[in-house]
């Protein structure tokens, strides 16, 4: 797989117990990464530097430096979503707030709306009024104006803690679907079992990286750091050590029907 986000060496503080030295990370095309760690470990930092609201000079898009390639074409390939408010009247007046400014014509807009809205079951909801929306609708929404986009990459700053668990399973689903790369930083690490890729920072410095299964499988690190792990592998780790398990389950329905085999 093609290399997409790389920061190479990346060097940047904003004093000097809170800095990235000669930081160094990657995800690959169709990655779908969490990326967890402490309260100012670095991670929101991060995606600031991906959507240039930090300077970097050594992040990398494609194998080239970000700096290199058309800003207009940035946005539509990669978008950074932040936990910011809805703003526009309707709910189709939101959905095409951000697509409208990146060029599309209206019979495209217009596919994407109609896709999307079916998809995540929302066709009733694109007249109404957002003040008439409830709290779970609203969550949705602020996700679904950037996801409309479809963009190769979508980093997401926290904000699909938002969602109930349906919505966030329509989430990976349509991402996988159409091959979006996703960087989802998060404090549940419940999120990580929709990834394949599991990050881990402190204190500005990536202590641990892989595959989500095998990261996970380092529980006592990652309970030191205050995180609980899913319940479902939890209770695969400590059935492991009296050699019930000999793998790791993510999924509580897969885990115990094979408890009860």
């Amino acid at each position: 797989m093609e290399k997409l986000i790389e920061f190479r060496n990346t060097n940047f503080a904003y004093n000097n117990t809170n800095a990235f030295v000669d930081f160094n990370m990657e995800i690959l095309e169709e990655d779908i990464v969490t990326l967890i760690g402490p309260s100012g470990s670095g991670k929101t930092t991060l995606l600031k530097m991906l959507c240039k609201r930090l300077p970097n000079d050594s992040l990398y898009y494609k194998g080239i430096n970000i700096k290199k390639h058309d800003v207009r074409e940035l946005q539509k390939e990669i978008i950074v979503i932040f936990d910011l408010p809805l703003t526009c009247e309707t709910v189709v007046d939101e959905l095409k707030k951000y697509i409208e400014r990146i060029g599309l014509s209206q019979g495209e807009i217009d596919l994407r709306i109609n896709r999307l809205s079916k998809f995540f079951d929302i066709e009733n909801l694109l007249e109404t009024k957002i003040k008439e929306l409830n709290k779970r609708q609203k969550n949705l929404i602020k996700v679904l104006r950037f996801l409309i986009v479809e963009p190769k990459v979508l980093a997401l700053d926290n904000v699909l803690a938002n969602l109930y668990k349906s919505d966030l399973e329509k989430f990976f689903e349509f991402v996988k679907k159409n091959k979006i790369t996703v960087l989802n930083v998060t404090t549940d690490l419940n999120q990580a079992i929709y990834g394949n890729k599991l990050y881990v920072l402190e204190n500005f410095v990536l202590i641990l990286e892989g595959s989500t299964n095998s990261v996970l499988k380092t529980d006592t690190l990652l309970k030191r750091l205050g995180f609980r792990l899913p319940l479902a592998v939890e209770l695969s780790i400590e059935l492991g050590h009296y050699e019930i398990l000999k793998k790791l389950y993510t999924d509580m329905e897969k885990l115990v029907k094979t408890i009860w085999k």
